[in-house]
């Protein structure tokens, strides 16, 4: 039977393996690219909350759930939230269930801020906020199949269900709502306008067993609702301003990133990976870099050591300047016919290797004082 290898073996196989090495190439590529991923993963992450039911509806939703709690007697109403069950045409959600002697209201929370127009037989209604108007499906008809799905499951009749609209105080009506239709502290109003008993202690505790009992065995994932014209996940007009300037600024982020990350590969043209190589089917070759100094009249040495040497051509040059003294290349320019440069050099004698006509010429040049100039 053959042995597993030890940790210490595997350890240093993985250190010679080839991989090692083309990941260790990848680190400098891997800095360029990381910061723009994470900045582009931050606002997708934020147009996602904006766009999820828990980022828009789960706010109005908590404000009912606090207002209710407040205003509302808990001996007298009981509540549950969040109420969700199945039935034959499908999943019913309900954001809020008062059950009292006065009847069980079926509520639903409405996070739409600004001014909110629509009658109650208008298949659309609109919000304005801040100059921008939004449609949003009239909320009435599908609370309306709520209140009947939920007197279905717990066996009350319809004239004992009472359907209700919930916007928070932060929306506005432009001109008389239902009077199921409220906003703010409007809710616990309403529901308190209804006075006149009509369910009995046993029908109120059967329900709310009934209610309870979907509470515990209700699926873990929420479940769209039925009766409702168009998707849940509302937006208001603040959320959408901010969503557009989120999406511009993804966009920004992708061009700026991917012209980031093209410009700097350049710079690694031997490790993994390479965008340039899968975009062009070439390898790209280091970049380099040269510093162009432009002429200077007026320019001073910054040392004894060093003096300012005037490069004239006559015709399209190209010049280095060697070192006698160690052999390294000290200067390397590309001249135009007629053109003049001033750089700073260290005094000393230098090998000149000229190309001019496509001819090759060498030439010893001595530069000891603190100004010079070179014809060429």
């Amino acid at each position: 039977m053959t042995a597993f290898p030890t940790l210490p073996t595997i350890s240093a196989a993985w250190a010679a393996s080839p991989w090692t090495a083309r990941l260790e190439e990848a680190g400098p590529f891997a800095a360029t690219v990381a910061p723009w991923i994470a900045l582009i993963a931050v606002v997708v992450a934020a147009m996602a909350f904006l766009t999820s039911r828990r980022g828009t509806e789960k706010r109005a939703a908590r404000k009912m759930r606090k207002l209710a709690g407040t205003l509302l007697d808990a001996a007298t109403y009981r509540q549950f939230h969040d109420v969700a069950f199945q039935t034959r045409e499908g999943a019913v959600h309900i954001d809020h269930v008062l059950v009292s002697p006065f009847g069980v209201f079926v509520i639903e929370s409405m996070d739409e801020r600004g001014e909110i127009a629509g009658k109650a037989f208008d298949p659309d209604w609109t919000c304005t906020f801040r100059g921008d108007t939004t449609k949003f499906p009239n909320p009435l008809r599908p609370n309306f199949n709520r209140k009947l799905a939920l007197g279905n499951l717990t066996g009350i009749g319809e004239d004992k269900l009472f359907s209700v609209i919930a916007f928070t105080d932060e929306a506005r009506f432009v001109h008389p709502m239902p009077d199921n239709v409220t906003r703010g502290k409007g809710l616990a109003d309403y529901v308190t306008s209804r006075n006149t008993p009509i369910l009995a202690e046993s029908d109120i505790a059967a329900v709310a067993a009934r209610i309870a009992e979907t509470l515990s065995s209700r699926p873990a994932a929420p479940r769209p609702r039925t009766g409702q014209a168009g998707p849940k996940g509302r937006t208001d007009p603040s959320h959408l301003r901010l969503m557009n300037l989120l999406k511009f600024t993804a966009m920004a982020s992708v061009l700026a990133g991917g012209a980031h990350v093209l410009h700097n590969t350049t710079q690694f043209p031997d490790m993994p990976f390479n965008p340039v190589t899968w975009f062009t089917g070439e390898t790209p070759s280091k970049a380099v870099v040269t510093r162009k100094q432009t002429i200077r009249t007026d320019a001073a040495p910054q040392s004894d050591a060093s003096g300012i040497l005037r490069i004239t051509a006559a015709r399209d040059t190209s010049l280095t300047l060697i070192d006698e003294q160690n052999g390294k290349t000290l200067l390397s320019l590309e001249l135009k016919r007629g053109e003049s440069r001033e750089v700073e050099l260290r005094k000393g004698h230098y090998t000149a290797r000229i190309l001019q006509d496509g001819a090759v010429r060498t030439r010893r040049v001595s530069f000891i004082a603190a100004r010079g100039a070179l014809e060429l």
